[in-house]
Formats: C-alpha cells, structure tokens, sequence
C-alpha cells in the first residue's frame, strides 16, 4: 500500500472544501468558522487551517487530501501542509478577474516550496463564468520547461473531482518512472 499527500491549494470560495468533501463522499475533518472576513463576505462559513480527508483507492493505495484555508493571512500554513507532499491541485475561481494573476502567485508557492512536486490545475465555477479563457491560464501554468495540465471542474461532482485525482496520479506516476530511469 502506498499513501499519497495530496494538498489543495487555492483562493477562498473556489471550491477546495467543496472539492475534498465531494471526492471522500462527506468523510471530512473540517476547520470551518464562521466567515468575518469582508472580501468573502458572500461565503457563510470558511477553513482556518485545513480540510482533511483519507480516500482509500481500489488498488489499496490512500489518498489523504489536505484542503488550505484560502485567505491570505494564512499562507503560513500552506508550506507546512506542502512539505512532504506527493501532488497538489491548484483551484482557480473562474468567476474571478484576476484569477490569472491568483494563479501566478500560487505557481511561485509551489516553485518555492514544492518545486518538483507533481501539479494540476482545476478551474471551477466555469458554469457562472462561461468566457472564461482556460488557454489564458495554459500559457502561464508552469515554469521552466516544466508545463502543468489545466482542467474545468466543478468542485461538486465527484467525478470530476476523482477525473482530476485521475489526471493528478498520471503525473505523478511519469515523475516516478522519469526519476526511475534517469
């Protein structure tokens, strides 16, 4: 049996919790609080330090999915619960204007703290944003010659959540077998 640490990394009200409790079917330890911050006021509730969920797989593997609290008086937390990680899922708010820029910053997390960790992109909420330029975040979502899958998603269907966690565990397995083989 191998575990995989899987971290959740995005904006708050993109979808993270959304996305974990959907993929372990509601079996989640959360850290929600009612919501006092004014820029997500339209969120009743949010995660202070993170969502948790094991997600045993039928080949005997375990996923255990780390959701981030989305603000960013709390990026501290972000390279605690990326240490050790075996992949990362980055949500995007399509909703959201700057959801590019949102993205270039959480790619210098990642290149900081987490540099050759696997990576996807989930771009959620596409449903309220149909505009939204995927191919806008395809050009920015990497660095170096290392490029990284951009995916819509709706954070509430399990399938598309276990799709992704598909897509994830490809690139994680090409990592394996690149460093394998030199």
């Amino acid at each position: 049996m191998r575990e995989h640490k899987i971290v959740v990394l995005g904006g708050m009200g993109c979808g993270k919790s959304t996305l974990v409790r959907a993929i372990a079917a509601g079996a989640v330890v959360d850290t929600d609080v009612h919501n006092s911050d004014r820029a997500g006021a339209d969120k009743a509730s949010t995660t202070v330090a993170m969502d948790y969920a094991d997600i045993d797989l039928p080949n005997g593997d375990r996923l255990r999915l780390y959701g981030t609290p989305g603000q960013q008086r709390f990026d501290f937390i972000w390279p605690i619960l990326l240490k050790g990680a075996s992949g990362v899922v980055l949500l995007l708010d399509a909703t959201r204007h700057t959801a590019v820029e949102e993205l270039q910053g959480y790619l210098g997390v990642l290149r900081e703290h987490a540099t050759q960790v696997p990576a996807v992109i989930g771009v959620s909420r596409m449903d309220l944003a149909p505009d939204f330029d995927l191919d806008s975040c395809a050009t920015v979502a990497g660095w170096d010659d290392r490029l990284l899958p951009v995916m819509p998603l709706d954070a509430r269907e399990r399938e598309q959540g276990l799709f992704l966690m598909d897509v994830l565990m490809s690139e994680m397995e090409t990592r394996d077998l690149v460093l394998a083989h030199g």
